[in-house]
């Protein structure tokens, strides 16, 4: 069982900054997962939203703002938002990483900073495929998840359960990421039996990371990785085997 951290160990440092980040790296994890919007001059930056309102002292659209000026906003804990570089920099050769696609705007750029970074340990998800699919063309051979809550969520890219599988099948991903309320026994069986590894998203609660664990999932992704890990290391669990 793989333990990424959502967005750095968000349950206890402002998310999507460098110090969740660091504090990841520093647990152990597998990986982080992030999420990238471009900023006015097209830089790419680590932050969540489309604006900077619920996660800094800010107010406004990301594509409003410079690389530099979103550098200088308060988003706790003395962080700022961070460039998709200083992430990366920080990353590679320490900690695999899920780069979140939120649209096809930012992918040649991702890429550019990407290639920065020759070491680094990555793959991207999205619940646009139109996004993934740009991705897969720019950078033959990437693995490019599609991410899904199990029904289709817009009409540009995103599709249910059995989409996401034969997108995935298609661009020969290796898995789906998956909201965690959706899986059980007959959907993770429906995944592996097209033989892709199910990625869970958000995972935060101890019972529930042991029941995924013991249905076969093969990674969660959690706010809170020391919490996770700590939960399914002191119960045994006894996770099928895929075949």
């Amino acid at each position: 069982m793989r333990i990424y951290a959502h967005r750095g160990v968000s349950a206890h440092l402002p998310e999507n900054t460098l110090a969740a980040f660091s504090r990841a790296i520093d647990l152990g994890v597998d990986g982080i997962e992030l999420d990238v919007h471009l900023s006015a001059e097209k830089v790419p930056v680590v932050i969540h939203d489309e604006t900077v309102d619920r996660t800094t002292n800010g107010t406004g659209r990301i594509s409003e703002f410079t690389a530099v000026q979103l550098g200088l906003l308060d988003a706790g804990h003395g962080q700022f938002v961070p460039t998709l570089d200083q992430v990366l920099g920080m990353a590679a050769g320490k900690v695999r990483v899920n780069i979140e696609l939120k649209d096809d705007t930012s992918v040649a750029a991702v890429l550019g900073v990407i290639a920065e970074h020759p070491g680094l340990d990555w793959f991207c998800s999205s619940m646009q495929f139109t996004a993934l699919t740009q991705m897969c063309e720019l950078a033959p051979g990437s693995d490019c998840q599609p991410a899904t809550f199990g029904w289709e969520m817009n009409a540009d890219g995103g599709g249910d359960l059995q989409e996401s599988i034969d997108f995935a099948l298609l661009h020969k991903s290796t898995g789906v990421s998956v909201w965690e309320g959706l899986l059980d026994h007959t959907t993770i069986d429906m995944i592996h039996a097209s033989g892709l590894k199910v990625w869970a998203w958000t995972v935060n609660d101890t019972d529930r990371a042991h029941e995924l664990a013991n249905m076969g999932v093969d990674a969660l992704c959690t706010d809170d990785p020391e919490l996770i890990r700590t939960a399914l290391c002191s119960v045994p669990t006894h996770a099928r085997q895929v075949e």
